[in-house]
């Protein structure tokens, strides 16, 4: 059973993770993972080795049944992040084999990010730019501060982008809106990207972390069970899906149906009080 949110000071934005390794650390908070991009010198930049750990790190969340919602954010409190570390492209993505498997680890770093069965929830403070503002639409939810600025620049580098880089922000903001953004090259603050849905919500700086992790609390709270399976069914309506996502989808809405959690959810409404889930 996943215990409720411990009381407390919300973490702070500027603390230094004691245990990031390639440029990620993990925290858990009672049910909630805090996913810490960290390389604060470089605005959180993303090299080879960051985006292969960031594929592990939510392969192995994704699999604890104990973690029902994960926060992803940036160190530093100056940006989500900025982006691909450009300093080393010379090395490792100019050429064709080394392009590729360059472009094979963002890939599956997002994609790990985007099939993480619980949701994931990303607070976007200052720069969430190119790879950056790939993972950010990657994520379930996105949570910004009023001095936020987003985009994918590619325009600026001559870089083409794969299949699973485009699929999170045409889902978000569409074909022609996506253009823009890539055909341009130009970086919007968080009203517009509110307003094309790039972003879910914005807040004043000031209040990013508290309004972070209150929304991330209150996910934690709900059903686990119906969450993942309601994300499920919507990653199906965007992005497509085969026999495997149905009969998973399946099996997930057995299980809400005939556990403990839906009962517990209809007596605590009929009885006018809060549920405590359980995930089963």
């Amino acid at each position: 059973m996943a215990e409720s949110i411990p009381g407390g000071s919300i973490p702070d934005l500027r603390a230094v993770p004691d245990d990031a390794v390639d440029g990620v650390a993990v925290r858990l908070r009672g049910p909630i993972a805090e996913v810490i991009l960290y390389r604060p010198a470089v605005h959180n930049a993303l090299d080879l080795a960051m985006w292969s750990r960031i594929d592990g790190v939510f392969q192995e969340l994704g699999a604890d049944q104990q973690i029902r919602v994960i926060l992803v954010r940036g160190a530093g409190g100056r940006a989500f992040s900025a982006g691909a570390d450009i300093t080393e492209f010379r090395a490792e993505r100019l050429g064709t084999e080394a392009a590729r498997n360059y472009n094979q680890r963002i890939a599956k770093a997002l994609r790990a990010i985007r099939r993480t069965p619980q949701p994931v929830v990303a607070m976007i403070v200052g720069l969430a730019v190119g790879g950056g503002c790939e993972i950010a639409t990657a994520c379930d939810l996105r949570i910004a501060s009023d001095d936020a600025r987003l985009g994918i620049p590619v325009a600026r580098l001559g870089v083409t982008l794969g299949m699973e880089e485009i699929t999170g922000l045409v889902g978000l903001v569409g074909p022609g809106r996506a253009k823009d953004l890539l055909f341009t090259g130009r970086l919007i603050g968080p009203a517009e990207a509110l307003q094309i849905g790039l972003i879910d919500r914005v807040v004043p700086r000031p209040e990013i972390e508290e309004a972070a992790w209150r929304l991330a609390e209150g996910i934690a709270l709900a059903a686990p069970k119906a969450a993942i399976a309601n994300k499920l069914a919507v990653g199906m309506v965007i992005y497509g899906s085969d026999d495997g996502d149905l009969e998973q989808l399946q099996r997930l809405t057995d299980d809400v149906y005939a556990g403990r959690d839906l009962a517990e959810g209809v007596d605590a409404f009929i009885a006018k009080r809060d549920p405590s889930f359980r995930g089963d």
